[in-house]
């Protein structure tokens, strides 16, 4: 966040680091009192906080955050989730998703379905359905999250089953590191 930690952020508007990243990962809207004390530390519009612009004619253009990379290939070497890269606009069928986000894909398992670069539109709010596509977001024993895009095929207990399609392959991931599950709503096509 502009050079800034969660931890140190956290610290400087008296929050704990873990609900900060709940706003950070835009898994909730923060209410107008945080984006204020968030928009003093970055010296910038609440508005800008809260993801919306505003244009000429005073229409607010609502942005969603744009966050690295989830993994569609090989491995499990996945972006930091923590911080959006850039906010880009929101297309139509998102409107009213106050915590869509999209994402950029990297690797070619999910191919033809989604290619390396493309970015697919996220929103959390929305259950995944079986044969759905999904981005997994996981966080390894120090904390640190990472994310890989596949098919959702069930839920149990004990574990996540999951698909790829290049090549076809089986995963089963326990979901005791899954820290959540977020249904694909569609993609960039240029």
């Amino acid at each position: 966040m502009m050079g800034i930690s969660i931890s140190e952020l956290a610290s400087r508007i008296k929050m704990q680091p873990h609900t900060l990243r709940r706003y950070s990962r835009n898994e909730s809207q923060p209410q107008p009192d945080l984006a204020m004390k968030l928009a003093t530390v970055f010296g910038c519009d609440p508005a800008e906080v809260l993801g919306l612009t505003v244009r000429n004619n005073n229409i607010p253009l609502a942005k969603i955050p744009l966050y690295g990379s989830a993994e569609a290939g090989p491995g499990a070497d996945i972006t930091d989730m923590d911080r959006a890269i850039d906010h880009i606009s929101r297309p139509p069928f998102l409107l009213s998703a106050t915590n869509a986000y999209a994402i950029f894909v990297v690797g070619e398992s999910m191919s033809p379905r989604f290619r390396s670069g493309e970015i697919v539109y996220v929103d959390p709010a929305v259950p995944v359905r079986t044969g759905g596509d999904a981005i997994i977001q996981m966080a390894d024993n120090k904390g640190n999250l990472t994310a890989i895009i596949k098919e959702f095929v069930a839920q149990d207990d004990d574990k996540l089953s999951l698909f790829q399609h290049n090549p076809n392959k089986k995963l089963k991931i326990p979901t005791s590191n899954v820290t959540s599950i977020h249904g694909i709503r569609g993609m960039y096509v240029t």
